[in-house]
């Protein structure tokens, strides 16, 4: 079987790249397998979730995840990528990733409301669009039932998927004062040496 120039430019580019050949994988050595092709080292969703959440409450984790909500990520996204990073070290598999993903995003919501943060679901939520006022009209009366239907959702939602201890640790959880606050001026006190103004 004849190899052709174009094939060879692709495997000579992913290389140039760093890229793995295609295939590669499978030739690894069975003695060194990959993190997610080891046994997981959570299989309780209770001890994964509660590895999530001390994770995600090192101070300064939780104030690159603040300082990401009040920027637009979503928390879909975070939580997202905390629960993907966490598979491929071999802490959980797939099918636990997928129970975790909602009381991961409880437990981003509840810090963002605890430190005052307008958070989004979805990093495009926010988006505006221009259009016709008929348009408008029409996209508002849709948006109003779409709200109602979030509201009535978000009133369904079982808090009871975060348990309780965690529940008490994120209300506990101090947080650092934002770097842009106004600080409050300092009166200074009256020495005999000042200068009265």
């Amino acid at each position: 079987m004849a190899v052709s120039e174009k094939a060879i430019n692709f495997i000579q580019g992913g290389l140039e790249r760093g890229k793995a050949i295609p295939g590669q994988s499978l030739t690894n050595s069975p003695e060194q397998p990959y993190n997610w092709e080891k046994p997981a080292e959570y299989s309780n969703p209770r001890e994964a979730m509660l590895y999530v959440f001390e994770t995600l409450t090192v101070p300064e984790t939780t104030e690159n995840i603040l300082l990401s909500l009040n920027n637009g990520v979503g928390i879909i996204d975070i939580a997202s990528i905390t629960l993907y990073s966490g598979f491929l070290e071999g802490k959980w598999n797939p099918d636990l990733m997928t129970l975790l993903m909602e009381p991961t995003m409880y437990m981003l919501m509840a810090l963002a409301e605890k430190a005052d943060i307008d958070y989004s679901l979805e990093a495009g939520d926010d988006e505006i669009i221009e259009m016709s006022p008929e348009n408008q009209i029409a996209d508002l009366n849709d948006k109003i039932s779409i709200q109602d239907v979030k509201l009535k959702s978000a009133q369904q939602a079982n808090p009871q998927s975060v348990p309780q201890d965690v529940r008490k640790v994120i209300e506990e959880t101090e947080l650092s004062p934002s770097l842009l606050e106004r600080v409050k001026e300092q009166t200074q006190s009256k020495s005999l040496l000042g200068k009265e103004e």
